[in-house]
């Protein structure tokens, strides 16, 4: 029963990208769309395990995890319509959504930023006393700042609850991986 679940996640969220992609294609957004085709069950897979107190980051590329734990189309699209129905009543666009309510805490368009933000968080989350994870998403685009590498010093010198999950679509900005 739960693998049924998790595929109809997964092609929910490939579907509901569909969609978007089709507004995008006849104009109906006046900001960049950053869909996330291909990346779908690892959206569906981190919003399975993450549990109150949990946090996540994410980059430029988020539509898939806020359809993950949002559940549905409508206040992302709005969003993207920059509806005051939308998610964040239309004010962050698309590379910077967040749902605070569903853990999805910080978003940034600045590549790579988004790792040192998740070790701030993290070793705020660790003097608090809390017992949460940080969540981070990055690409493989972002790996290449040193912002990374740094972060990850940080995280391992002061043993912070961090998970870092890198997708490869194999791009960074117009430069494919091969000739990288």
């Amino acid at each position: 029963m739960v693998t049924i679940q998790i595929a109809k996640e997964i092609l929910r969220i490939r579907i509901s990208q569909i969609l978007l992609n089709e507004e995008y294609k006849v104009g109906k957004f006046k900001i960049p769309v950053h869909l996330a085709m291909g990346h779908e069950a690892i959206a569906v897979a981190v919003n399975h395990v993450l549990k109150d107190g949990d946090k996540l980051i994410l980059t430029h590329r988020n539509m898939e995890y806020n359809l993950a734990r949002l559940g549905k189309l409508r206040p992302i699209l709005d969003e993207y319509l920059l509806k005051p129905t939308g998610l964040m009543q239309g004010r962050l666009g698309s590379m910077n959504v967040i749902n605070p309510a569903r853990g999805i805490i910080y978003s940034s368009s600045i590549l790579g930023n988004n790792f040192p933000v998740s070790a701030g968080i993290a070793m705020a989350e660790k003097i608090i006393g809390r017992k949460g994870v940080v969540f981070v998403l990055g690409g493989d685009g972002g790996i290449e700042e040193g912002t990374f590498y740094e972060s990850l010093t940080m995280m391992k010198t002061l043993g912070l609850n961090v998970i870092l999950i890198i997708e490869n679509n194999e791009w960074s900005l117009g430069t494919h991986i091969s000739e990288r």
